[in-house]
């Protein structure tokens, strides 16, 4: 593969690049899976994995964040979410619409649907995540969350490299979600802190 790739080119898939290098697709999947990570890339289910304009610093961010003890970082990752996702928990439960309960509802579908056809859940979480922080309607909010995403992405990540979490985290995402749909602030405050707290413990078990 030669010359350089733009923002907004798609990437060969994953066959085709173990191919170029002359390696197997499991080092090229946990390299995009980095690259992801880092702000390089992005992948869109169904289209590929494109080439993402980087912000440079946030890219040296994250690589610090990389190389630094991997547990440790978690652990202070999952208590700044619990920090930022509580509060947007409280806050959702309060503000949410129709619209904001049907976002959280398809995504947890989406979930219930991938874990029936054993596909990985990262994405339908996320969508889940981020419907919960769109519907405080909190505009600083919505922007630190945009900010941390590829660290949000990270800890999704690292959470669902074991499937026996598929199961829980549904649970929990069911859970957070009837809290917010029945205007329980202080419910949804529990129900997410739970979710976050599990998930925590079951990395530093590993």
């Amino acid at each position: 593969m030669k010359g350089y790739l733009k923002e907004g080119d798609v990437l060969p898939s994953e066959r085709e690049l173990a191919q170029i290098f002359d390696v197997s697709r499991v080092p090229v999947r946990e390299a995009l899976k980095i690259m992801e990570f880092l702000g390089v890339v992005q992948h869109i289910r169904g289209k590929g994995v494109f080439v993402k304009k980087m912000d440079i610093n946030k890219v040296l961010n994250n690589i610090d964040f990389l190389i630094s003890d991997p547990i440790s970082g978690l652990h202070d990752l999952f208590e700044a979410r619990e920090a930022l996702e509580s509060q947007a928990a409280r806050l959702a439960a309060q503000r949410r619409t129709q619209e904001d309960l049907d976002a959280m509802e398809d995504a947890i579908l989406e979930m219930e649907r991938s874990i029936h056809m054993k596909r990985d859940v990262k994405s339908s979480s996320l969508r889940f995540h981020s419907a919960l922080i769109a519907a405080t309607g909190n505009v600083v909010l919505i922007k630190m969350y945009e900010f941390l995403s590829d660290l949000l992405n990270y800890s999704l990540q690292e959470t669902f490299k074991d499937r026996a979490r598929y199961g829980p985290s549904l649970v929990h995402h069911k859970q957070i979600f009837m809290k917010i749909k029945e205007k329980d602030s202080e419910g949804a405050v529990e129900a997410m802190q739970k979710h976050l707290r599990e998930s925590d413990e079951a990395i530093n078990k590993r």
